[in-house]
């Protein structure tokens, strides 16, 4: 009876014995789970923030376009330029009327305007500007162009000389050339100088741009 107690005891023993050991196993390995879904989830934890909550686009708003700076050319008065010569006024401009050039034999428009003076007198610059051409021709004698700083091209027909060379800058009453006894194709006025104004492409009256006298 003694013996069969013991070997009860010893069973009872090992089997509690055991059973501590799978319980141990079975928590370890739930554990282990536990701690593998935590660091898992930890990892996965900032692409999910970042799907969560995507980034706004920036919205650039553009800087006005500014016009470009248009330089115009400065526009001379009558009190910023003067007369050639000191002469009266021969023959005035005329775009429409046509008028008898004895010299050349036929009637014409006069697009220009003749201010008596005498031969070999001094020829005055307008208003500043810059020698443009200076050539002699067979029917105005030497001819010098000017563009004046507000873009108007001033032309000097009938003169014995010129002063001045292409490219030169001119000032208001430097001399630019003599007068003509008399202008080839003018040759039944006196000395004078022929004096024609363009701009942008059309013939002006010179008087509109000269002082009153």
């Amino acid at each position: 009876m003694k013996a069969w107690m013991l070997d009860y005891a010893y069973l009872v023993t090992l089997g509690a014995v055991i059973a501590m050991i799978v319980g141990s196993a079975i928590y370890t390995q739930q554990v282990k789970r536990q701690s593998e879904a935590g660091v898992q989830a930890a990892a996965n934890a900032p692409e999910i923030a970042a799907s969560a909550s995507p980034a706004q686009e920036m919205t650039v708003t553009p800087l006005p376009t500014i016009a470009p700076l248009t330089v115009h050319p400065v526009m001379l008065t009558a009190a910023s330029t003067q007369w050639p010569v000191e002469g009266e006024v021969l023959r005035g401009f005329d775009e429409q009327a046509l008028v008898w050039w004895e010299s050349l034999g036929c009637f014409r428009t006069h697009m220009g305007l003749d201010i008596a003076g005498e031969a070999g007198q001094a020829v005055a610059c307008c208003a500043d500007g810059k020698v443009k051409s200076s050539t002699w021709d067979e029917l105005w004698g030497w001819r010098v162009m000017i563009e004046q700083t507000d873009g108007r091209q001033v032309t000097y027909s009938g003169l014995e000389s010129s002063v001045v060379s292409i490219g030169e800058s001119v000032t208001r009453s430097q001399t630019i050339g003599t007068l003509l006894s008399r202008i080839p194709c003018e040759g039944e006025m006196p000395a004078h100088l022929h004096l024609q104004v363009r701009n942008k492409g059309m013939m002006q009256d010179p008087e509109a741009m000269l002082p009153e006298r």
